[in-house]
Parts: C-alpha cells; sequence; structure tokens
C-alpha cells in the first residue's frame, strides 16, 4: 500500500494539475481585405494555405483555464520550406487571456518556438494572468505564399513557473594612481574582498575593461597575457573557485601566435575559463596601436542563463545587442574603459536594454562614471561611484514586465517576446 500510496503522489506532482485539452472547436478567421486564404482541417491537422503573399489566415479556438496556475502550451507546425525560410513571424501561436465578461484580452503572447527542419515546434508554460478564465489560441499564417499545417495542439495545466533568482555584481574598481600592473590587481582583489565581505554569495561578478593595464605606461608585450593561465586570470580563478561564483573581466590578450586583443573572459564557479569574447568593433586608437578585433559574438552557457557580452565601442553599435539577445542572451555584460558626457550615457545604457530587451550589467573603472545594473525596462536597479564598490542586485530571470497596447493591441504585451518575434529579416537582409 505504501509502495502505491507514493507511486500515485509521485505522479500527481509529475504530471498536469487538472486538464490536457484544445478548443472544442476551431474556426478559420481572415481579414476581408487580404485573398482569403484556403482552410482545411483533418487528421493531418489544421491547414492554412496561401495563394499570395498578400495574405494572413488563422484557427482560432477557445480553452478555459484558471487564474495563478501554470498553463503550458504546445504544439507542432509543418511548413513549406521552413528550413530554407528561417521563417520568423509568419508562423506562429498567439495565446490571448480573457477576463470574465471582457471582448478585449488582459494580455497576448506569442508561444516560443524551436525548428527542426520543416517543423516549428511550439512549446512554452506561461503563469496565467489574475482574473484570467479562459485561453484563446490563434495559429497564425502570414506573407508567405505557401502552406502550414498546425498539428498536436494541446494545453495543459501545471505548475506556474517558479522565479529564477541570480544574483548580480558589478564592480566599481578604481585603478592605482601610480599605474602599475601589480597594484591594479591589488585593487581588483581589495574590490572582490569587499563585494565577499558585504554581499556573501554572488553568482556573477562583473569587471570593467582593460582595468588591469590601465595607466600603465609599457608596451603591449609586456602588459598583455595569454589566457588561459595569465596572473589576472588565475587571481580571479582562485577567488571564482573559493566563493563558487562566475567573474568576467578584461584584459589585452596574447596570444600563441603573437596577436593581441581586447578580451573579455568568462571564469565558471570551479575557476575554469568558460570562454572568451574578443572586442568586435575597436577604436581607431586601439586599432592604431596593432590591436586586432575579434570576428565573433559569443553567447555563453551558464548554471543560471546564457550571458552575452559587449565591450565599450561595441555598446555604441544597437546590432551588436540584438545579435547576442537572438542568439539566446538572458544577460548583456558591458565592461567599460570610459564614456562621454552624462548625457549621453544616462541615456543610451537604458536604450539599450530596452531595445535589446535583456539586463544591462555596467562595469567602469573611472570615478565620475556609475558601475550600473539595469533592468530590461531600462531601470536602474543599483548603481555606485564608490571606490572598490559595487553594485548589486538579485534579478528574477523568469519575471516580465509589461507594456499596453504594444503591438499587440488593447491588452498586456511583454517586450521581452515582442521585440525579437516581430523582426523582419528578410527585409533587413535586403
Amino acid at each position: 500500500m505504501k509502495r502505491l500510496f507514493f507511486a500515485l503522489l509521485l505522479l500527481a506532482l509529475t504530471s498536469p494539475l487538472l486538464y490536457s485539452a484544445e478548443p472544442a472547436e476551431w474556426e478559420a478567421v481572415a481579414p476581408e481585405i487580404v485573398t482569403k486564404p484556403v482552410f482545411s482541417q483533418g487528421e493531418a491537422g489544421l491547414k492554412i494555405e496561401l495563394t499570395t503573399e498578400n495574405s494572413v489566415g488563422s484557427w482560432v479556438g477557445f480553452v478555459p483555464v484558471k487564474e495563478k496556475t501554470g498553463c503550458r502550451i504546445t504544439a507542432e507546425a509543418v511548413v513549406d520550406g521552413l528550413e530554407n525560410a528561417g521563417a520568423g513571424n509568419d508562423c506562429m501561436i498567439l495565446a490571448s487571456w480573457f477576463e470574465p465578461e471582457k471582448t478585449n484580452p488582459q494580455q497576448r503572447d506569442y508561444v516560443e518556438f524551436t525548428d527542426r527542419e520543416n517543423v516549428r515546434v511550439f512549446d512554452q508554460t506561461f503563469r496565467v494572468p489574475d482574473g484570467c478564465d479562459r485561453l484563446r489560441l490563434e495559429l497564425v499564417f502570414k506573407w508567405r505564399k505557401a502552406s502550414a499545417t498546425f498539428r498536436s495542439v494541446r494545453v495543459s495545466e501545471v505548475a506556474p513557473p517558479a522565479p529564477r533568482l541570480v544574483r548580480i555584481v558589478a564592480a566599481n574598481a578604481w585603478n592605482d594612481p601610480s599605474g602599475t600592473l601589480e597594484g591594479n590587481r591589488r585593487a581588483m582583489e581589495e574590490t572582490l574582498q569587499n563585494i565577499f565581505r558585504n554581499v556573501g554569495k554572488t553568482d556573477l561578478i562583473l569587471f570593467s575593461e582593460c582595468f588591469v593595464d590601465a595607466n600603465v605606461q609599457a608596451p603591449y608585450p609586456e602588459k598583455s597575457e595569454p589566457l588561459p593561465g595569465g596572473p589576472t586570470f588565475e587571481l580571479l580563478s582562485r577567488y571564482a573557485r573559493e566563493h563558487q561564483t562566475w567573474i568576467c573581466a578584461n584584459v589585452h590578450e596574447v596570444t600563441p601566435e603573437n596577436v593581441f586583443h581586447n578580451t573579455s573572459f568568462l571564469i565558471d564557479r570551479e575557476g575554469k575559463l568558460a570562454g572568451v569574447y574578443r572586442k568586435v568593433h575597436l577604436s581607431t586608437n586601439e586599432a592604431m596601436k596593432g590591436v586586432i578585433p575579434g570576428d565573433e559574438l559569443p553567447v555563453f552557457e551558464t548554471d543560471f542563463g546564457k550571458v552575452g557580452i559587449v565591450i565599450c565601442w561595441d555598446n555604441w553599435f544597437s546590432e551588436t545587442a540584438k545579435l547576442l539577445r537572438l542568439k539566446g542572451a538572458e544577460i548583456l555584460l558591458f565592461p567599460l574603459a570610459g564614456d562621454g558626457k552624462e548625457s549621453h550615457w544616462s541615456k543610451i545604457w537604458s536604450a539599450r536594454a530596452i531595445d535589446s530587451s535583456v539586463p544591462l550589467v555596467v562595469s567602469t573603472q573611472q570615478s565620475h562614471l556609475p558601475s550600473v545594473i539595469v533592468d530590461r525596462d531600462g531601470e536602474w536597479l543599483a548603481e555606485t561611484t564608490d571606490k572598490n564598490g559595487f553594485a548589486f542586485k538579485e534579478l528574477d530571470m523568469n519575471e516580465r514586465k509589461r507594456s499596453f497596447w504594444l503591438s499587440v493591441g488593447p491588452s498586456f504585451g511583454d517586450p521581452y517576446q515582442l521585440y525579437k518575434m516581430e523582426r523582419r529579416p528578410e527585409v533587413y537582409s535586403k
């Protein structure tokens, strides 16, 4: 009996809470002003065929839901030519959440997807918005002379998404005025000690650009170091291992081929090198001194999420942050040596977080510039200008702040999805 009880308990904990269903009825819908799509419904699924690019159609159905629970939406769509088109916002599922008796939805969301050859696989769990009792699903296909067939559409009640908390620190170390490598590393270590003394456990610490060799009057071969194995890496590796935290810092790197880069590197909780990013947009001053740019925009997988890096001048080019976001970055690290007037940085840092819809962590090394943590809405959550100080914030990576009438009509939309899902790369490439 005991075994049966625990088996049933395990099944209850790992299974949907109440139901797994799909709309009882589907309605084919198309705007009057476009060429009408060809709709068909059968064993293969719900098909939408467009005979011209100037058209859009959808299958629409409703499902009851319960507020404050989790709602998992899954489906597949077979799309003609998907493997070649890289279709983004032409084949989608739009979820709209309604309060009782209301005709306008309170909230509208796109369902996230991944592509496998010619099949688009939708799968996302939402928290049912407060007060809502029904969900409208719109299976949408638009703007392509092709067809999409939706199948295996399911709505399941599950546990709501849990908070995903990340403890982030932007270090605000100041350089040694005498301009020595040893003095700068000593200041870096003092800042780390201050962080651990006052914050305790951290998940990620960011240091500024070129901190170690700033003000050091020496040729690049003398102030550059290999990765891994250089003295800055060894120092930070020890602290990362002892305090079980990720650390991102920046040095002038020299490769085995004797090529010099402006490089940020990421150390994991075991003190190992997790990845390097070589600054893509070099300033003219750096380029004329022989520093060579990188040619990749990597995203690094961590145990708390995916991280992208933009170094100083990179951040003036908005496509850098956007491309990192499209590659899955959930946090942007922005190590910075210096910036212009306050009228610039007080605006552009927030703008970059907003238009990429990703939190921005800024670490600086100059006394007039703050180190800052900015959320995806551009709000400054923490900042400091203290010597050997830090900005600290615990972020919930599953939090979604919403904007009213942001593309989705008279309801609340999610910028984190919308800025990504409604791009038109086929137009940009022209």
